[in-house]
């Protein structure tokens, strides 16, 4: 209480010596101006005085000349009218004089004047500083209170800090020990991983030893097979009619195996599979991503193993094909081109640009020696690869999502319109049958020679996740397989229109599905980089 008192005694002190030097401060312009008037005002009460003076003298003068013009008789003329001169001359001189008095007083008077003026200006002015002074000591008075609130946060704040240093120095030490429990566990699971990989290898022995007994059993039965049709006549059909020409060994699809589990999973691309394509021979197969990359694979050991990267795409790859010799490899890229790639050394041969949208979807055309790619600027371009050129510009009016090719230049085109939000086509081995990946999650299977939807296919939980979407035919145009946005995948029997079976492994959304050509094995592809190689075994 002591201490309170006295700093509101110094207070009051400050406030004192603050209010001294203001009136000294603002008194000193008005000192001369005061001084001024008083001088001014004395002057003028002289004048005035000294001015009723003149006028009495005036008047007695006046009168006393009165009275020598009426006695001028009696005294003699000479005198009279030079006491009269002298008279006249001394009025004429105070009548001048009163004059210049009335003069200076006038001018004092508007000096007065002025004066009061200049004196209402300061004082107005003084009145506008003792509010800013109010004002101030109201705001310093506001500024000590927030001051003294501030210290007794920085008191609370200091104490939570002390708090949490506590806190902070416990929890390193329980940091400290929960680190070495870790390592502690951490050299346990290093033990457990390398035990359960030495048992892993043993059980891929022992798998690898049954696929391979499993592929001898199936390639006697298929060799009994083929001697059996062998004694029976069949129609050989010519090379573009069958639609496949492959030099060495043409894979022969006798009975499609339907995969029930997955054989090797693998990250295929850094993003999103957006494409899977076998080759016409089987022996490889194709993936591109939105990592703008086309990866080339190869099946050994019943794993997926790496063959070759295609590099050269400024945005990712959303569908390929292989050319029927297995020469070139085409993708259809999101940075509206398309572009060929040699499969002998790897390297990028052609880049084909003109549209103004996403090219969606690319295919060859009979030889290789043309192709057609369709884009989201709703047109089909036709392109020669001798003169890397655009021959031909089709206006479609919807965006284009897929492209099939038929006998060498006839083309069909899925796209996004009023009903069908995009077609993901492809045809059956014997050309005359359309399967089609509808936005009403189902698929529709047309017939090409009746020109209308033969069946339609529909599943529980079945959802199509996107507009590029791949859906197939079985190599023997028995089955087909399609990708949902669960992550399961549907195979349909198209002639009794009913599921056959559902696999799921994959936990994102299926984009891409392809069936080998000699029905052995599935390959899907989801939004994740993870593609799945399926089959029977």
């Amino acid at each position: 209480m002591k201490e309170m008192s006295t700093s509101e005694i110094d207070w009051k002190q400050n406030i004192f010596q603050q209010l001294k030097l203001r009136n000294k401060r603002e008194k000193e312009p008005f000192e001369n101006l005061i001084q001024s008037y008083s001088k001014s005002f004395d002057i003028a009460s002289s004048l005035k005085s000294k001015n009723a003076q003149l006028t009495v003298e005036v008047d007695r003068l006046k009168e006393e000349n009165t009275r020598l013009s009426e006695q001028g008789g009696g005294s003699s003329p000479g005198f009279n009218d030079k006491t009269h001169s002298v008279d006249v001359q001394k009025l004429y001189k105070l009548q001048e004089e009163l004059t210049e008095l009335h003069k200076k007083r006038g001018e004092n008077s508007q000096q007065i004047i002025d004066l009061n003026m200049l004196l209402q200006e300061k004082e107005r002015e003084l009145m506008i500083k003792d509010a800013k002074l109010h004002d101030t000591d109201a705001v310093v008075l506001a500024l000590k209170s927030e001051i003294k609130n501030l210290e007794m946060t920085i008191v609370e704040l200091e104490q939570t800090n002390q708090m949490l240093k506590d806190e902070h120095q416990a929890l390193g030490l329980a940091f400290t020990a929960m680190e070495e429990k870790y390592r502690k566990i951490q050299d346990e699971n290093a033990d457990l991983i390398t035990r359960w990989m030495h048992v892993k290898a043993k059980d891929a022995d022992k798998m690898n030893e049954d696929n391979d007994i499993q592929i001898k059993k199936r390639q006697a039965k298929l060799q009994k097979e083929l001697i059996d049709a062998a004694k029976e006549p069949v129609e050989i059909r010519p090379e573009s009619e069958a639609g496949i020409y492959v030099p060495g060994i043409v894979p022969i699809c006798v009975s499609v195996a339907l995969p029930n589990k997955a054989q090797h999973k693998f990250e295929a691309h850094d993003g999103e599979v957006n494409a899977v394509k076998w080759s016409p021979s089987g022996t490889m197969f194709a993936t591109g991503g939105s990592d703008r990359k086309i990866k080339l694979w190869e099946i050994s050991g019943g794993k997926c193993q790496s063959k070759g990267i295609l590099t050269g795409s400024n945005q990712g790859i959303m569908a390929l094909d292989f050319g029927i010799e297995e020469n070139y490899i085409l993708g259809a890229s999101n940075d509206f081109a398309s572009r060929v790639w040699s499969l002998t050394d790897q390297r990028l041969r052609s880049t084909l640009t003109g549209h103004s949208g996403k090219v969606l979807a690319a295919k060859f055309l009979g030889d290789c020696s043309k192709i057609v790619s369709g884009s989201h600027d709703r047109t089909l371009k036709i392109w020669d690869l001798t003169r890397i050129a655009c021959i031909k510009t089709i206006f479609a009016g919807s965006s284009c999502n897929d492209l099939v090719t038929l006998q060498g230049s006839n083309i069909i085109s899925g796209h996004f319109d009023k009903r069908l939000r995009f077609w993901d086509s492809h045809v059956s081995s014997d050309r005359s049958q359309l399967l089609c990946c509808t936005r009403d999650d189902s698929l529709k299977v047309i017939d090409l020679r009746m020109n209308q939807v033969s069946s339609s296919l529909y599943a529980d939980h079945f959802n199509v996740s996107c507009d590029w979407s791949r859906a197939v035919f079985s190599p023997d145009g028995t089955y087909a397989i399609a990708g949902s946005h669960d992550g399961s995948i549907f195979i349909w029997n198209i002639a009794k229109e009913k599921v056959e079976r559902v696999l799921k492994e994959h936990n994102n959304a299926v984009l891409a599905c392809a069936w080998h050509p000699s029905g052995q094995y599935v390959l899907s592809a989801d939004k994740q980089k993870k593609a799945v190689l399926w089959s029977d075994i």
